[in-house]
């Protein structure tokens, strides 16, 4: 006869990038929400947790996740909490506390600020400028975030005579590792990663254990784990096509547009472009402090990068010249080619049924550098009196040769696409490595030229 048991395993994920758990309403002043607890700070619902784990498991094994998460006919066995943020202290927020309790944490008091992290974001037509109604905003919560989740099962019999078994469950937690697992949106522009730092797994036998119940209360209240028992199995799992392309830029350079300048020397009002940089949150024996903001080439901007030049390589390999779009409209200028969708999905708001998701995932770029900033003057000349132009003479800041490394993953494989589209793929990542494609901002000006670091790769 078969023990009957009730698992309870709690887990501690960090965030490996920024995460966007979004309510889908808008915060005043930008485009989305975060979804937040009664304290106000940031959580991960369990909805979140269990609409991505059962479409992982769904994708891997039907089986399996009709087994844990059920069906028309079979409710879903297992019982997820919401994530519930830790503390700098590496404790658990459950509990309402006042605003002077949560001001003293700095981690808490990031949180509970309506921008933790804000990322413009803008999609670029054929002309280098930005589509009509391309440009939102996002709300994000910085890397490095903890949350503590509990999950619980138990093998009681169930009406369809399905029998969870400690093998088949270990099985779904292994999917927690797999590079696809990540929540919130973007996930596949690189936001919402997670790395599992603690887990302990408890069972309390029901039959004839007069204290299961307190048992199972002391599992429940010990969220907040100090081992890993997945330790050895916590590594992520990939099993598509993956890319590490580490570059260097050839001189001065620069990505997106930030407020926080890197140079201590000059005044924030006497430059007016700056690199995009964020802070983060750093753990030191489960002591969590901010770091100061540093630069991150954003995994969107990277992507949108590529998908222009994978389209100029796949009308190449497809014979589609601009010759024979003389005549086409703006709006056809714009689209792309509709097989491109394999590769970065496509979002279509009148026929929902086209919509995919696509396969390239792609991180954010941490930017190393060695030398100072150096700040340059930019004006210009009114071609009659031979003076600055009112109004166009301004400073940007720039980094000298900074190096960071690209990670890239397809998820169903190179072998996957059509030919044409590998080869367009293949050539851009060539481009990338002999330096033909500037990776960055202000490509018109030079300050966005990079090339294989190959003392890095070496």
């Amino acid at each position: 006869m078969t023990k009957q048991t009730i698992t309870v395993t709690n887990i501690v994920l960090e965030t490996q990038s920024p995460m966007a758990i979004n309510t889908g309403r808008r915060e005043v002043g930008f485009d989305t929400e975060l979804a937040r607890d009664i304290n106000g700070l940031p959580m991960i619902p369990a909805t979140a947790i269990a609409g991505v784990w059962s479409h992982i498991a769904q994708s891997v094994d039907p089986a399996l996740k009709e087994q844990w998460f059920g069906n028309t006919t079979q409710a879903s066995s297992l019982t997820i909490s919401n994530g519930s943020i830790l503390s700098s202290y590496n404790q658990l927020v459950d509990n309402y506390l006042s605003a002077e309790e949560l001001a003293k944490d700095p981690v808490l008091a990031l949180c509970l600020q309506d921008r933790p992290h804000h990322r413009d974001r803008v999609a670029i037509n054929d002309r280098g400028v930005a589509k009509e109604t391309g440009k939102f905003d996002q709300i994000l919560l910085p890397k490095g975030i903890r949350f503590a989740i509990t999950l619980q099962w138990n093998n009681l019999e169930r009406a369809d005579g399905i029998e969870l078994t400690q093998q088949s469950w270990l099985t779904l937690l292994q999917l927690w590792f797999k590079r696809e697992f990540a929540f919130g949106s973007s996930t596949r522009n690189g936001l919402g990663r997670i790395k599992i730092v603690a887990s302990e797994t408890q069972q309390i036998e029901l039959t004839g254990n007069k204290n299961a119940g307190a048992e199972l209360t002391h599992a429940r209240k010990n969220r907040v784990p100090q081992v890993n028992t997945l330790l050895g199995q916590s590594e992520t799992q990939v099993e598509g096509t993956q890319w590490t392309i580490p570059l260097k830029a050839l001189d001065n350079w620069r990505c997106g547009k930030g407020i926080d300048l890197l140079s201590k020397t000059h005044s924030e009002h006497s430059v007016n472009i700056v690199t995009y940089t964020e802070s983060a949150v750093q753990w030191n024996n489960n002591r969590a402090f901010v770091t100061d903001a540093s630069p991150v080439l954003c995994g969107s901007s990277i992507k949108g990068i590529l998908a222009h030049r994978v389209a100029y390589h796949y009308r190449k390999h497809t014979q589609q010249w601009a010759e024979t779009m003389a005549e086409a409209s703006h709006e056809q200028w714009q689209q792309r080619p509709e097989q491109l969708k394999a590769l970065f999905g496509l979002a279509d708001d009148k026929e929902h049924d086209n919509s995919i998701a696509g396969s390239l995932w792609v991180e954010d770029a941490d930017i190393h550098y060695d030398h100072p900033p150096v700040i340059r003057h930019h004006n210009s000349i009114d071609r009659f009196t031979g003076g600055v132009r009112k109004g166009a003479l301004y400073s940007e800041e720039l980094i000298y040769q900074p190096r960071f490394t690209l990670h890239l993953y397809l998820s169903t494989g190179l072998s996957a696409l059509e030919e044409p589209l590998q080869e367009a793929l293949k050539d851009t990542i060539q481009d990338l490595e002999l330096g033909l494609l500037p990776m960055g901002a202000g490509s018109g000006r030079g300050t966005s030229l990079v090339i294989k670091d190959t003392a890095e790769a070496l």
